[in-house]
């Protein structure tokens, strides 16, 4: 039996495995390209450490569980990068951007207007999550509903509020995006 090079095996676990860590990782991350830079970080990681000279089911358990502490390492270190507002100073032209030198409605209204959009029971589960610091468990206790509903009942805000900012101005969106990383970077 002839037997396979590094480089072979290596190309085949790759093409074997990587959509699906792509999957994972998407479901941490939620973005393509992040997504796929984690996994094939992950996978140069592997080739220069020589790790996949590993049994199969050995080498899809070490990545899938790399793949995930990566995304998590990854997370972390991106809410680290979010300037919390109330660290600096409010310059004279975010005062003029925000809206309350040139009439247009002050940001608290413009994210009144974003959460508006939310179904009523979806926004008061966002509100209570994200706005009063509520956990999940709390949320579904207070409210008789299972945790299940109220992590979907998230999601489902969470993505009426990506739609909302980017069907909305520049200016305002920035504004809605700000504030909404605020709030759900806060815990």
């Amino acid at each position: 039996m002839m037997k396979v090079s590094r480089k072979e095996l290596f190309k085949s676990r790759f093409l074997k495995h990587y959509p699906r860590l792509c999957c994972i990782a998407y479901g941490y991350v939620s973005d393509r390209d992040d997504s796929e830079d984690i996994v094939q970080e992950l996978f140069v990681n592997v080739w220069d450490k020589e790790l996949d000279d590993m049994p199969e089911n050995e080498f899809a358990a070490y990545i899938t569980t790399a793949v995930r502490n990566r995304c998590i390492s990854f997370l972390r270190k991106r809410s680290c990068d979010i300037v919390s507002i109330d660290s600096r100073q409010i310059s004279d032209e975010e005062t003029a951007v925000s809206g309350h030198d040139n009439g247009e409605p002050a940001v608290e209204d413009r994210l009144e207007a974003a959460l508006s959009t939310l179904p009523g029971r979806c926004r008061e589960i966002f509100v209570m999550a994200k706005m009063h610091g509520m956990k999940y468990r709390e949320i579904a206790s207070s409210l008789n509903l299972s945790e299940k509903t109220v992590e979907n009942q998230m999601t489902k805000a969470m993505k009426l509020l990506r739609r909302y900012v980017a069907t909305n101005s520049f200016v305002m969106a920035a504004l809605v995006t700000i504030i909404l990383s605020i709030i759900l970077n806060r815990e």
